[in-house]
């Protein structure tokens, strides 16, 4: 097995956990970015894939993500683990035509990074480096994503590492909270099956059984190719269909799965480990990737969970509970959406907070938050949160434009999310977004007792 430590970066061997939002940028709809006069073309080959083209030569570096419509959402209980899998082997692992230890050697030599991302929705993975090695990066990735060679013995190599990714899930307080909210806030739903996988699965998976699945699902008209970077329009969409147009494989179909249906309930998990803090996850069912309420919700949780002074902390303060932070994250998948609050703090501070922090979030939608909700004459002492988070999130915006690989996979990925149901652009809607839109998205989304609160205490013996 080649040492992984030495592909660029030791990042691309940590499974990347959605809860963690290490990729936010790419989370973000193409139309967050400016409508800077560009050179763009979409097309489609003869076998189905599409493929989007973005010149831009500020930085001389070749940016591409392939994207396919295959996450953990199409997996069964027989099959969940087998994208993560997949993921994995076909990042690290041979091909027909060289060794792994071959292509990493190639990568190295041509200073390119590489990673790839499993989602509930989606596959995604994305190669950048020198735009004069353009050849090299389509040519690489064609082959180890459509040329797959799997044997069994560097497939259970590949297990271990998997299998060892699973154990550090669950020894991470916060991962592993995500997990139990993911499973309680999607009862009945694709999106309950964690994107990890099962172990039993994981364990006993052969060659045949992840071949049939690799060949199914990796084929080009399941595939979204972006490109983003320092190159010429005319001349890379020759590359693209010299190196992609003859790859052959069965048309798919994808299914169609039915939107989240929120819950009717309120479900409170807690559990102990070998920790000596207390973690608090607050989960709520949000709007789906094409849902225009996304805008709305994205400030909000930009007001209440995030910044130096977020919302949530005040509660908290007013009884004197001390948390070692607060964060807030919306997450929009394809049939529904997640709202995560993360709270950690020491254990003694733990009842008084879920009680301030529900009381709280149930009054989230009579707020006040621009200064415009304030008489005149009391404006100058309000502070205005909703100015702030628009502030805040221009800011992340025009810093992922800046980032090729970001905007790359935002385009890849929006190629198989978007219904095409929303108008304007990202920023635009942001900017339209006023303190009754806030009101009014707290109160579909915080301001109810339908939610799943997931604690993580110290055993016993931790305290």
């Amino acid at each position: 097995m080649r040492n992984r430590k030495k592909i660029i970066t030791s990042a691309i061997v940590i499974f990347r956990y959605v809860s963690i939002l290490l990729f936010i940028a790419c989370l973000i709809s193409p139309q967050a970015f400016s409508q800077e006069e560009r050179q763009t073309k979409s097309f489609e080959l003869d076998n189905g894939m599409r493929v989007f083209l973005y010149e831009r030569h500020s930085i001389p570096l070749i940016n591409c993500a392939f994207a396919f419509n295959i996450g953990s959402k199409d997996e069964s209980d027989d099959t969940s683990g087998l994208v993560h899998i997949l993921e994995h082997y076909i990042l690290f692992r041979g091909t027909e035509f060289r060794t792994g230890e071959e292509i990493g050697q190639e990568i190295r030599e041509h200073g390119a990074y590489v990673n790839a991302h499993t989602e509930y929705d989606l596959s995604v993975f994305e190669i950048s480096l020198p735009s004069e090695y353009a050849d090299f990066a389509l040519s690489n990735h064609r082959e180890i994503l459509f040329d797959l060679k799997l044997t069994q013995e560097e497939l259970d190599e590949e297990k271990e590492v998997i299998l060892e990714e699973l154990n550090q899930v669950h020894d991470d307080p916060m991962k592993y909270a995500t997990s139990l909210a993911y499973q309680n806030l999607f009862p009945d739903h694709p999106y309950q099956r964690p994107i990890y996988g099962r172990r039993e699965v994981i364990e006993s998976v052969t060659v045949e059984k992840i071949e049939g699945f690799y060949t199914k699902h990796f084929v080009p008209s399941n595939c979204a190719l972006a490109i983003v970077g320092d190159f010429e329009i005319a001349e890379m969409e020759e590359k693209v269909k010299k190196i992609f147009v003859d790859i052959q494989g069965e048309p798919f179909n994808p299914p169609n799965y039915k939107t989240a249906i929120p819950l009717k309930d309120k479900r409170v998990i807690e559990e102990k480990m070998d920790v000596n803090m207390a973690y608090l996850v607050f989960g709520y069912n949000a709007p789906d990737y094409n849902d225009p309420d996304q805008f709305s919700v994205d400030v909000l949780a930009e007001i209440l969970g995030r910044g130096i002074n977020p919302m949530l902390n005040h509660p908290l303060l007013e009884r004197r509970v001390y948390v070692n932070s607060i964060n807030m994250s919306y997450l929009a998948h394809k049939y529904g959406g997640a709202i995560l609050i993360y709270f950690v703090m020491e254990p003694k501070y733990i009842k008084t907070a879920k009680n301030r922090i529900i009381r709280y979030l149930k009054r989230t939608r009579d707020l006040q938050y621009s200064k415009k909700d304030y008489m005149s004459d009391s404006r100058f002492r309000a502070t205005d949160y909703l100015e702030s988070a628009k502030n805040r999130i221009r800011f992340k915006i025009h810093r992922a434009q800046e980032n090729g690989l970001a905007v790359a996979n935002s385009h890849a990925r929006h190629m198989h999310m978007s219904g095409d149901s929303i108008e304007g652009n990202f920023l635009e809607n942001i900017e339209n977004v006023d303190s009754s839109d806030i009101r009014k998205a707290a109160g579909n989304y915080l301001a109810k007792s339908d939610y799943v609160m997931v604690t993580i205490m110290p055993r016993e013996d931790e305290k």
